[in-house]
């Protein structure tokens, strides 16, 4: 039974159609209902008329053959390709009969007249938009020609009914309820849940709800991790804080004690001794500076000032004055700067700390440091640029993590934490840093702040001075 109804139903050619097309599904569902139901009803009309009508003639058998047509016109399409050929082939068998009949059924009285709004929805149905317009318009042309012919000539009759008025309105309601039933059986698939389209639509709905429920879980685990990484980093910056000067407390006990026993003891430690009690003590208080320097880091971005209109070019000379005590060093200043809203002190020490980091670690006897800013789509960059000993490619990662240093603290006393801190305000600001640096050939640090912040209106005469401050 299974395999009669698939059969019936083309199951095999239906399946060829992709899934991700709806409509062309529906309409090879509405070809196969107006297919087998039209084959019907033209049997039925067909069988009607020769039971009822004497001598009827013919035309039964013109219907006989239209429900034929429709029959093999269904069963015999092969290809998915060739639907729409057959949709076609029978719409327009179906024209063609409705207007045979029409000369022995009365012209433009003829019942049969009511299949052609049958006729136009599935045009419009199978065929699409257009096609749909090009049957209307024949429709109504047929129906004018109707009037024509049944006013103004003999052409048409109720011959076929003997002019039997009870047989004429027999007719018209059988051919009302049948053209009724096949109106309604399209209307009822169109709006069940076998529609492809309707199943298509609740699928992407389901989808869209299963969708939103997820992104709404992930929301929920979002907000979640957001508070749980707050509550986080409050608890580190207090513990930073608390640590730092809580350990501060026992560091400073140790350095006191130290020198308490050199006070006590001079004159009679070896100079070894002595050697160690300075290593102590150099070490407490490298201990004490490095506290000081995870203080800085861990609270650099909340405390720092409020945000205000700040004029970059203004930050950068005064910082350029701070390093005038280097009689060696040239300044220069050049390109375009913004004015932006953000913090001034954090602004401030981004500048510092790289300029900081050009000049101290460059033990050329003339020390360059160039500055310059331009605006490349929607971000300032920042260039701070020196001439000194370089940085090996190995290394660019490493120098901003902090309490990294490249040389050792015995040689070269730093914390570690100038590089980083940078890192971490222009992170702050949804910015990045790049370095571009070699053994011998100089530092290029590179940093860029999203234009959200600006609150220039343009780039002034002004703002593209060049600098050549010689401190």
């Amino acid at each position: 039974m299974k395999g009669v109804f698939n059969l019936l139903f083309r199951k095999h050619l239906y399946l060829l159609i992709p899934e991700n097309e709806p409509v062309s599904r529906q309409r090879f569902a509405l070809f196969r209902i107006f297919s087998i139901l039209g084959a019907c009803i033209c049997a039925g009309v067909a069988t009607k008329m020769v039971l009822t009508i004497y001598n009827a003639g013919p035309l039964p058998l013109f219907i006989y053959a239209l429900g034929v047509i429709m029959l093999l016109n269904y069963f015999l399409v092969k290809t998915v390709e060739s639907l729409k050929r057959s949709y076609l082939i029978m719409l327009t068998a179906a024209v063609m009969l409705l207007h045979i009949v029409s000369y022995s059924c009365g012209g433009i009285r003829t019942a049969g007249t009511m299949y052609f709004g049958v006729i136009i929805l599935y045009a419009y149905m199978l065929l699409g938009r257009n096609a749909g317009k090009w049957f209307t318009i024949f429709v109504m042309a047929h129906v004018v020609y109707l009037f024509v012919i049944s006013s103004f000539t003999d052409w048409t009759s109720f011959s076929l009914f003997k002019d039997d008025i009870l047989l004429i309105n027999e007719d018209f309601l059988v051919n009302a309820l049948l053209s009724f039933i096949l109106i309604a059986v399209q209307g009822n698939y169109l709006q069940s849940n076998k529609n492809e389209v309707i199943q298509e639509l609740e699928k992407q709905k389901k989808q869209l709800q299963e969708k939103n429920e997820d992104l709404e879980n992930k929301n929920n685990l979002l907000n979640s991790y957001a508070t749980d990484l707050e509550k986080t980093n409050s608890e580190l910056l207090k513990f930073a804080s608390v640590a730092s000067h809580d350990l501060k407390a026992p560091l400073r006990a140790i350095g006191s004690l130290a020198g308490f026993i050199e006070d006590e003891e001079e004159g009679r430690l070896k100079p070894k001794s002595v050697e160690f009690f300075d290593l102590l003590k150099g070490r407490v208080s490298r201990m004490d500076r490095l506290l000081n320097a995870l203080l800085e880091y861990s609270a650099v971005i909340e405390s720092s000032k409020p945000e205000e209109n700040v004029d970059v070019e203004k930050v950068i000379n005064s910082v350029a004055e701070k390093f005038a005590v280097h009689e060696s060093v040239q300044i220069g200043i050049s390109g375009k700067f913004p004015v932006l809203t953000i913090s001034e002190s954090l602004v401030e020490k981004v500048f510092i700390n790289l300029m900081d980091n050009a000049i101290r670690f460059n033990p050329k006897a003339n020390k360059e440091v160039s500055i310059s800013g331009v605006k490349e789509g929607n971000h300032f960059w920042f260039t701070v640029k020196d001439n000194g000993p370089g940085i090996d490619p190995v290394f660019h990662e490493k120098i901003f993590v902090i309490f990294q240093t490249l040389n050792p603290r015995d040689e070269f006393e730093t914390m570690g934490i100038g590089l980083p801190v940078v890192k971490k305000i222009v992170e702050h600001w949804n910015g990045k840093i790049e370095i571009c640096s070699d053994v011998n050939h100089g530092s290029v640090f590179k940093f860029c702040i999203p234009d959200v912040f600006d609150k220039s209106d343009h780039f002034s005469g002004t703002r593209l001075k060049q600098y050549a401050v010689v401190i």
